[in-house]
């Protein structure tokens, strides 16, 4: 698999993290068990973080500390 890439990339303003954002801890747990609700709302927590924040912490996985 290729990707083109550029040497003059230059990061969208509005994309880069917030630098004053906490890491968001985010329950997947809805995805399997919330229906298309729950999914949605586990869609919109990651998407939200990934694009603001960069990363996140999720729980409700099922694997053991």
């Amino acid at each position: 698999m290729s990707h083109e890439t550029t040497s003059d990339f230059t990061p969208d303003r509005d994309r880069v993290a917030d630098s004053d954002a906490a890491v968001p801890v985010i329950d997947i747990a809805p995805f399997s068990n919330g229906g298309t609700a729950g999914r949605q709302i586990v869609f919109e927590a990651v998407k939200h973080a990934c694009e603001h924040v960069g990363f996140f912490v999720i729980t409700g996985h099922g694997v053991p500390n």
